[in-house]
Order: C-alpha cells, then sequence, then structure tokens
C-alpha cells in the first residue's frame, strides 16, 4: 500500500483528500488529478489491499475478505490528521469509504462518493430488480473466476462497467492486469453481499456527504447512490450528463468539476453541502 510521508501527515486537515479508487484499479487511477486540484489540496491516494506493491494475482486472502478487512489498513490515513480528513472513493473504493465513515466518523471530515457500490443498501429495498442484476453478475464473476477463466471474468467486468465493446478496446498488457485482478474482484463481490448494515445506520453519519452519478450507468450504482441520498442526513446527489461508472477515470476534468475545487477556491469545506 502506497503511504504518505510523515511530513504530509502533519500538514493542516482542511487540504487532506484521500482518494480510494475502484476494483481492478489502484492508486494510478488517480494520477491526472493531481494537476486538476489546487496546490494547497493534499491529494493522497494509496492502494486497496491486494494491489499496487501488495500485488493482486494471485489473490492470497488467508479469509474471507471484508469492508472492515478492507478498511482497517487505512485508518493510520486517516488517525494522523488533526480533525480528519476529506474521503473522495469511486465505486469500491466509495463503499470502503463509506466502511470507514461509519467505523470512525471521528476521523472523518467529509465524503465525497462517485457510484459507490455498497449493494447491501438494496437487500431490502422495494424492487429487488437492481438488487438481482447485481448479485447475477458478482455471480457470473466468481463462476469464471473459479474455473481459472480470468480473461472471460474480466472481459464480462469491463463490458458492464464500461459499457459492450470496452473489453475489445484494452490492449494485450492491460487485458492481462485486470485479468490478474479478477480473484481479488471476486472478493470484493464477496465483501459487498455479505454487507448487513441496516440503512438507519447511515442516517447517523453526521459529516456532509456529496454522492455523485452519471446518467449512463448501470441501474444498481444508481439505486445505490439514490438510497444513500435518501439515508443521509446531510446527503446530496448530482448526476453527470452522458457519463457512466467510469466516469471518474474516463472524464477526470469533468468529474473534478463537478467537486467544485479551484486554484481561486481551494477550501474543501466551501464546496461541500451544509457546511
Amino acid at each position: 500500500m502506497s503511504h504518505p510521508d510523515s511530513n504530509s501527515l502533519r500538514r493542516p486537515a482542511r487540504g487532506r483528500l484521500v482518494a480510494l479508487h475502484s476494483s481492478a484499479s489502484g492508486a494510478r487511477q488517480w494520477q491526472a488529478w493531481r494537476a486538476l486540484l489546487p496546490a494547497s489540496v493534499d491529494l493522497v491516494a494509496p492502494d486497496l489491499p491486494g494491489y499496487g506493491a501488495d500485488g493482486a494475482a494471485p489473490w492470497r486472502a488467508a479469509a474471507p475478505t471484508t469492508l472492515a478487512d478492507e478498511a482497517e489498513p487505512l485508518l493510520p490515513l486517516l488517525s494522523g490528521v488533526e480533525g480528519g480528513v476529506h474521503l473522495l472513493g469511486h465505486s469500491y473504493g466509495g463503499a470502503v469509504a463509506l466502511e470507514l465513515a461509519l467505523r470512525w466518523p471521528q476521523h472523518v471530515r467529509s465524503l465525497t462518493l462517485y457510484e459507490p457500490v455498497r449493494f447491501g443498501v438494496l437487500r431490502g429495498a422495494a424492487g429487488r430488480a437492481p438488487w438481482s442484476e447485481a448479485l447475477d453478475l458478482g455471480g457470473a464473476v466468481r463462476a469464471h473466476v473459479r474455473a481459472r477463466r480470468l480473461h472471460a471474468a474480466a472481459a464480462l467486468f469491463v463490458d458492464y462497467w464500461s459499457g459492450d465493446g470496452a473489453w475489445a478496446l484494452c490492449g494485450e498488457g492491460r487485458r492481462a492486469a485486470i485479468a490478474a485482478c479478477m480473484p481479488k474482484v471476486d472478493a470484493e463481490f464477496g465483501a459487498l453481499f455479505a454487507d448487513t448494515v441496516p440503512l438507519r445506520a447511515w442516517a447517523g453519519l453526521q459529516m456532509p456527504v456529496r454522492l455523485l452519478a452519471g446518467t449512463r450507468s448501470p441501474a444498481p450504482v444508481l439505486r445505490v447512490a439514490e438510497t444513500l441520498a435518501q439515508a443521509c442526513p446531510r446527503a446530496t446527489l448530482r448526476h453527470l450528463e452522458g457519463l457512466g461508472h467510469m466516469g471518474p477515470v474516463q472524464a477526470p476534468a469533468r468529474v473534478a468539476a463537478a467537486l467544485g475545487f479551484s486554484a481561486e477556491e481551494p477550501d474543501l469545506e466551501a464546496t461541500l453541502p451544509g457546511v
């Protein structure tokens, strides 16, 4: 996992932004964002467990992955900052960010989430189609992984989240890298489907929560965003026209602009709801 240096841990909390990447990705996902944010924003982008220096191929978890397993190694990035940090999470990174906020709210100043895949909030919701769709995707990925058809799992995964034909556009090296991540992605689906946090628990989050979603994204993540926006007391939800689930990667400038950060207004808190 990538960690900030000791000097950065002592910087003021006002500008600390911890960004958590999506599945089958890594800290490099946020590289383009560094040029899009004001210099006063201290962007810290760690690799989630199983990625980066830890390696995702093969995934050697000693026990089934849980969202708590994903969140706990990141706690030092939060607890070392006076007043807490701002969390930015995309997809699975958003699900982990929510786990951090739920377990250690005193260390989280705000949440900004692009389509967090916290599928557990759909389990008891009216209209089960989005929950069933998410289960079907995870089940299909698992079947391929268990049969060691990693490229087939990766093709299904990429085309679901990025649109039909996206896998065909990936270069050979990129395909190999994504396929190598599929055992960890399978474990992540397991963590998401094992999530039993009741919907009422999200009402306890008192920090500002900003939810972003693309209008072209799959139904399950749109429903998750809508459900969390209703459950969290200080939440707002904004839909970005024409973007899909991979918006933070495919259109980083547009998504970063939606956060309201600028050189003229570098204070993260000034852009958040209810602050």
